[in-house]
């Protein structure tokens, strides 16, 4: 698999296990790159950065309610969908759903600047065949 621009992966915070996650406001970046260079974007999930590679997926909530998990998924490729459109697809999916995640407004005050946008792609090689996908 082809390592991703350092343009994009320079403004990610990196997890200790190497996973990405992203800013509001370079989350369409990393999502129209990671569909240019052939990955689908599967889903993903807000992260509270802790700092040198830790992050939290609970995020605290303002008004005192229990903690909550941010996240989102992408339809499966479908059936003649070919990869690069699912590619595609799967980006506009994501960011359509980070948008209406309002988890800002949500989150407690002192977490607001350490939200991350976490996204989890394949690679087509690495992909396994949906059921859509392997239909005739």
């Amino acid at each position: 698999m082809e390592a991703l621009p350092a343009s994009i992966t320079a403004a990610a915070y990196r997890a200790s296990n190497g996973e990405l996650a992203w800013r509001r406001s370079d989350i369409n970046a990393a999502l129209a790159t990671l569909a240019e260079s052939g990955h689908a974007v599967l889903g993903g999930e807000v992260w509270v950065a802790l700092g040198g590679g830790r992050w939290n997926g609970l995020v605290p909530n303002a008004r005192g309610g229990p903690p909550g998990v941010w996240h989102w998924d992408t339809a499966p490729q479908a059936a003649g969908e070919s990869w690069s459109a699912y590619c595609l697809r799967a980006a506009d999916e994501s960011a359509r759903a980070v948008a209406g995640l309002r988890v800002e407004d949500e989150a407690a005050a002192e977490v607001r600047d350490r939200l991350y946008f976490n996204i989890t792609w394949v690679a087509n090689e690495d992909a396994e065949p949906s059921d859509a996908a392997a239909s005739p």
